[in-house]
């Protein structure tokens, strides 16, 4: 039998819910010491039931619950601060980042990084800060707390470090190397690669060659299977929010 865990008021915020049973909900949360939880709210799709109203995305919330096996059963909830103020092109930004965090990481990973990776990024979306822009350094942040993290400081092949007006391709297995002779479209240009490293992406053209960088990575973990809402995949993929 599964040993019996507790846990008292986690911080944590709910990435996806959804019904279960007759008045109950299975709520899928990020957590900042257990990672990806799943838990079952009991009881909380009932009219008077106070749960229903704090169970949303982008709540800052404190959650208890208890666990054996699986899932588990969440026992209090309450919240840690306001919602966070999310609407239009930034509140699909939100649900893409949701969604990214559900493909990506297992349930039971607990991985503090991710926690700390995903609220800096909800509060960058809420304060007015270019769309675009935050959610590659979302991306760039995510894979580093994943173990997944692109090395871009220098060429893998001569070990020199990233010239910022040389172009270089990128190998997933290796990392990146001078471009040679490739076709275009393919390389990167250092300052780019350099702008991304140190986070900054305050131009256009370091923002295309970060989102095409990531999102060639991202595709590589996630597959071919799209993300499950059609509407973001297209908003923020294809469209990229680079307005």
């Amino acid at each position: 039998m599964s040993e019996r865990e507790e846990v008292l008021l986690e911080r944590a915020f709910v990435l996806h819910h959804r019904p279960f049973r007759n008045t109950s909900q299975l709520v899928d949360c990020l957590t900042d010491g257990h990672g990806r939880m799943g838990l079952v709210a009991r009881g909380s799709r009932r009219a008077r039931s106070g749960q229903r109203a704090l169970l949303q995305p982008f709540v800052p919330l404190k959650l208890s619950w208890v666990k054996r096996g699986e899932l588990g059963s969440l026992t209090h909830v309450e919240a840690e601060s306001k919602p966070t103020e999310l609407n239009g092109d930034r509140l699909l930004a939100g649900f893409y980042v949701n969604e990214l965090v559900l493909r990506l990481l297992a349930r039971g990973d607990a991985n503090s990084e991710v926690f700390s990776c995903y609220s800096a990024c909800l509060q960058e979306l809420a304060s007015g800060t270019g769309i675009a822009r935050t959610l590659r350094l979302f991306e760039l942040g995510l894979l580093h707390a994943l173990g997944l993290g692109l090395p871009l400081d220098r060429d893998f092949h001569s070990g020199e470090p990233l010239h910022p007006d040389r172009s270089y391709v990128f190998e997933l297995e290796n990392g990146l190397t001078r471009a040679l002779g490739q076709v275009a479209g393919d390389d990167f240009r250092g300052r780019d690669l350099i702008s991304l490293r140190e986070r900054a992406l305050d131009d256009a053209e370091s923002l295309k060659a970060a989102k095409l960088l990531l999102g060639r990575v991202l595709h590589t973990y996630l597959g071919d299977r799209p993300l499950k809402s059609r509407s973001v995949f297209k908003a923020i993929v294809d469209r990229g929010l680079d307005r």
